[in-house]
């Protein structure tokens, strides 16, 4: 009796977590567009702006992106949010949240997600940042190709598509291009997932 008490507690506190997430999409909506992203003579990052949403939800805790297996065997990836470099483009020293190294091997357009890692920071409501898909230090010497996505069809802010063949991504030759990627992220009010708990009471 009081193990099921216990989980049920847990199960409430889960259930309000996830009431309160808020998910930012740009949805693919122009099918596979842009490519090639991969390591070896590919480009190292692709990068999309948007402005961070208004509430309580400002702790990034998903990140994903539409990726198709372009060139197999497809290479690991991290896809990570960015800070501003005041007003021109994705600032590859300033990252607020990664997943860290993936290894997706997508069959046609496919969503791929991942939590993020411990230490992301919280974004700031109305602050521009930008969501990076990422292969710089990765390995494999495939590509990948991602979804295009209609400016300002889901989220009206004006957001453009950069990428970056510098092998440190830092050196944005492409910028202020459209259509943008599709990409999405889950945004929480807690700066990490609520685990299930143990709760005993006495009597």
């Amino acid at each position: 009796m009081l193990r099921k008490v216990g989980f049920s507690v847990a199960i409430a506190l889960l259930a309000g977590s996830v009431q309160a997430q808020t998910v930012f999409t740009k949805s693919p909506d122009l099918g596979p567009f842009w490519q090639p992203l991969g390591p070896v003579g590919g480009t190292y990052v692709y990068a999309d702006c948007f402005i961070a949403p208004a509430g309580v939800d400002v702790w990034p805790h998903v990140l994903g992106t539409w990726l198709n297996n372009q060139t197999p065997p497809p290479p690991s990836v991290r896809f990570e949010i960015w800070g501003d470099t005041g007003g021109s483009g994705p600032n590859a020293a300033n990252v607020l949240a990664t997943t860290g190294s993936l290894s997706p091997n997508p069959t046609g357009l496919e969503l791929i997600s991942a939590p993020v890692l411990t230490g992301a920071q919280a974004l700031t409501p109305g602050t521009l940042y930008w969501f990076a898909a990422t292969v710089v230090g990765e390995s494999g010497t495939g590509q990948y190709q991602m979804g295009g996505h209609t400016q300002n069809s889901q989220q009206n802010d004006n957001c453009t598509f950069w990428y970056s063949n510098d092998p440190g991504g830092i050196v944005f030759d492409g910028q202020n291009l459209t259509p943008e990627i599709a990409f999405t992220l889950t945004l929480d009010d807690v700066p990490v997932p609520v685990e299930l708990m143990s709760f005993t009471i006495d009597g």
